[in-house]
């Protein structure tokens, strides 16, 4: 091989490693940018409003004395671009999905934030005039994201909520509010003693001829859930000789669910499965009455179970 050949060659084998160096370097300085910090955070995560009227705007910022923030939680600047998207059908209900993005404008929408750094948003709601939108409920999203971070990116949803109208919420409390003022009735007696319940089934009202009643005096319907649940010491002394119990699944009323016409009085049987773990003992736990909505009206009356 001649001299011309050997330096052609040494050549070439510069040339490559020249090119595989700046691969190198292209692929280190990617890893570099893979691996740094990315992240969003936002504190704005459900803003909730209520009694929006159609044909007007409202900014958020201004009713609830809040902006839209996002952060970056990386360790590097990063372009941030905030949205406001639809939620996927049946998302938060009652509220349905926000049918035009449009309605929900983000000023300003970009950033460029450092490391670490906040931005701030005035977030403004503009209902279109019509009337077919009123006592409706919607949900928007909020997302804020950031872009141009290579093959890495974060992201971060907040929710606006905000009815045409009263809220669910408020609609909610007006109707328990309503239920209650219309109770009148006693439920009866205050203390039921069982003396000689026995392990497996056991029929209360067969065995000692003992029961709850209960009347109504209102003027309507009556219907409560009514339900076992652990003695609350915290309202109430556990009687001597007695030990509070926790799980009640034992325990069954017939009905569990009922309902009482005006002026009239219905029988609540006690109906037990003991268990054998509490024969010799004493124990004791109270009756829960709640409404078919979750309202709970009462939870005083106690049951005493002795079982010899």
């Amino acid at each position: 091989m001649d001299m011309e050949s050997v330096m052609e060659g040494a050549a070439k084998r510069t040339r490559r490693r020249a090119a595989l160096a700046v691969l190198l370097a292209a692929a280190c300085a990617a890893a570099g940018t893979a691996w740094a910090r990315i992240g969003l955070s936002s504190q704005f995560i459900d803003a909730v409003l209520g009694n929006l009227k159609p044909g007007r705007s409202y900014n958020i910022r201004e009713l609830k004395g809040v902006p839209y923030t996002v952060k970056n939680r990386g360790d590097s600047p990063v372009d941030v671009l905030v949205d406001v998207v639809i939620p996927p059908k049946g998302y938060r209900e009652p509220y349905e999905p926000i049918p035009d993005p449009t309605w929900v404008q983000v000023r300003p929408a970009r950033f460029r934030l450092g490391a670490g750094e906040a931005g701030y948003s005035d977030l403004i709601i503009t209902l279109p005039e019509d009337d077919s939108l009123k006592d409706r409920h919607f949900v928007a999203q909020v997302w804020a994201r950031t872009w141009d971070t290579g093959m890495l990116a974060a992201g971060v949803k907040s929710d606006i909520r905000f009815s045409v109208g009263k809220t669910p919420e408020t609609l909610e409390e007006e109707k328990r509010r309503k239920a209650m003022v219309d109770l009148d009735y006693d439920f009866y007696p205050a203390s039921l003693y069982v003396r000689k319940a026995a392990v497996g089934l056991y029929d209360v009202k067969a065995g000692e001829k003992r029961s709850f009643k209960i009347t109504n005096r209102a003027e309507k319907p009556l219907e409560l859930v009514i339900k076992p649940i652990p003695w609350q010491s915290y309202t109430m002394t556990l009687p001597s000789g007695y030990e509070q119990i926790g799980g009640l699944s034992w325990v069954r009323f017939e009905p569990d669910r009922i309902t009482v016409d005006p002026d009239t009085v219905k029988e609540v049987k006690v109906m037990l499965d003991v268990p054998k773990e509490l024969k010799g003992r004493k124990v004791a736990f109270l009756v829960q009455l709640s409404l078919p909505i979750g309202v709970i009206v009462g939870a005083a009356n106690q049951v005493y179970v002795e079982v010899p």
